[in-house]
């Protein structure tokens, strides 16, 4: 039976999620991949995270730590970006623990891993072999350049990608050296493309009923970002020059601005800049020849007569109070939220964004939720999400129910080291 007629049956009964009975095997680490996986099992997939024996995921010794104490099942980044998967562990380079992986493959959807392009056929899990035991399925390979090319087994980190991708050459001061953005953002995008592309590529293979090897480097995927490297890499190819870092406050009534409780962005274009000065008291200003056209704006005495007014303004008001008057205004602007104040958000607690689960080291706590909420017409909603697992701990489970191992086995294989 098919994914999609399978789903079919099940909804005459319950409301399901859209990969409702899809098994993904995952083979990936750190974070491109997991997040990327991770994302499937949001939207239902049965994600079998296959793990090393002892030590699991390197992404479990990544922080933030839970109470600032490392421990393999305290790392926050992998909590988040393993939940709801089920772990296994596994040495892949053991003989009985690749045939296992094959015994899988046969009745899974897609196989995701992130090891270099070589390790893959080093274990003699390549995708012809692959394809050999399940033509149908999807295989997603998450690299830092591509699975060919003079690049290909070369390492990479976030900050290398981003750089190598083009965009660190406009975040940072103008004044100083190019910048990475704070935390994982590169990372993030990749996995976000992995998992688009293997979600879209099932849709062909519902059609055809041939699977395909899907190759994902961070380079190309960070070359085809739609931000403003676009734009820059027009404008380079048409001028032949950078486009340069914008200064904090580099524009009148643009920039981020220091308020009595934080930070405060606003952007006043052409069109919105004459509401900007009647918001700040200005607007008298219009009126007379220094201020009354772009050109003469834009002359540099003007940004300090501006700054003169602009910055007390700022810092007689609080986030809320400004974002207040930039409503009033029609203005654009908007808080520099902390997380304190992301999580204590109007808007995302009225929309129940973020969800508490429980996990056996934290206890409950409150997670990021789903990306999309979907509503069922039942009225059912999204069920509850599944917290990442502890290390190896649906092994048996998983040897037992989906591969039908009996416990006399199951032993062997974990005496021997296998799992």
């Amino acid at each position: 039976m098919s994914m999609a007629s399978q789903q079919q049956g099940e909804r005459q009964d319950a409301a399901v999620l859209p990969f409702s009975g899809l098994r993904v095997i995952d083979l990936t680490w750190h974070v491109a991949g997991p997040f990327g996986t991770r994302r499937l099992a949001d939207w239902g997939a049965d994600v079998i995270k296959i793990e090393r024996p002892g030590v699991g995921d390197p992404g479990r010794d990544i922080p933030p730590f839970y109470e600032d104490q490392p421990g393999l099942e305290r790392s926050g980044l992998f909590m988040y970006t393993n939940l709801g998967k089920r772990s296994m562990t596994l040495d892949l380079k053991s003989e009985r623990g690749r045939q296992i992986v094959l015994d899988l493959v046969k009745d899974a959807d897609v196989l995701v891993e992130s090891f270099r392009p070589r390790v893959m056929p080093s274990l003699g899990l390549d995708y012809e072999t692959l394809r050999a035991v399940n033509p149908r399925l999807i295989m997603t390979s998450i690299s830092n350049y591509g699975q060919t090319g003079p690049y290909r087994d070369w390492e990479a980190t976030e900050i290398t990608s981003y750089a190598m991708g083009g965009a660190m050459i406009n975040t940072g001061h103008p004044e100083r050296e190019p910048l990475n953005f704070g935390g994982r953002v590169a990372a993030y995008q990749v996995g976000a493309v992995a998992a688009a592309a293997t979600s879209i590529h099932l849709l062909s293979v519902e059609a055809s009923g041939e699977g395909d090897h899907l190759d994902v480097g961070a380079l190309p995927v960070w070359m085809g970002a739609i931000d403003r490297r676009q734009s820059y890499l027009m404008g380079y190819q048409y001028g032949g020059g950078n486009s340069t870092r914008p200064w904090p406050a580099g524009a009148i009534g643009s920039g981020t601005w220091i308020c009595q409780d934080g930070y405060f962005m606003t952007t006043a274009g052409p069109a919105m800049f004459p509401r900007f000065m009647q918001m700040v008291g200005m607007g008298d200003l219009l009126q007379t020849p220094e201020w009354s056209t772009p050109m003469a704006r834009s002359a540099p005495e003007r940004l300090d007569e501006s700054l003169a007014v602009i910055v007390p303004w700022m810092l007689e008001r609080t986030k809320k109070e400004i974002r207040a008057e930039c409503q009033e205004f029609g203005v654009l602007g908007g808080p520099i939220n902390s997380f304190e104040d992301l999580h204590n958000d109007e808007q995302l607690q009225h929309t129940q964004f973020f969800q508490e689960i429980d996990h056996p080291t934290t206890g409950p706590i409150a997670y990021p939720g789903y990306h999309v909420k979907l509503h069922f017409v039942d009225g059912s909603g999204l069920p509850a999400r599944k917290r990442a697992p502890l290390l190896g701990e649906h092994t048996d489970e998983i040897l037992r129910d989906v591969l039908g191992r009996d416990e006399a086995e199951i032993a062997g294989l974990r005496s021997e080291g296998v799992v």
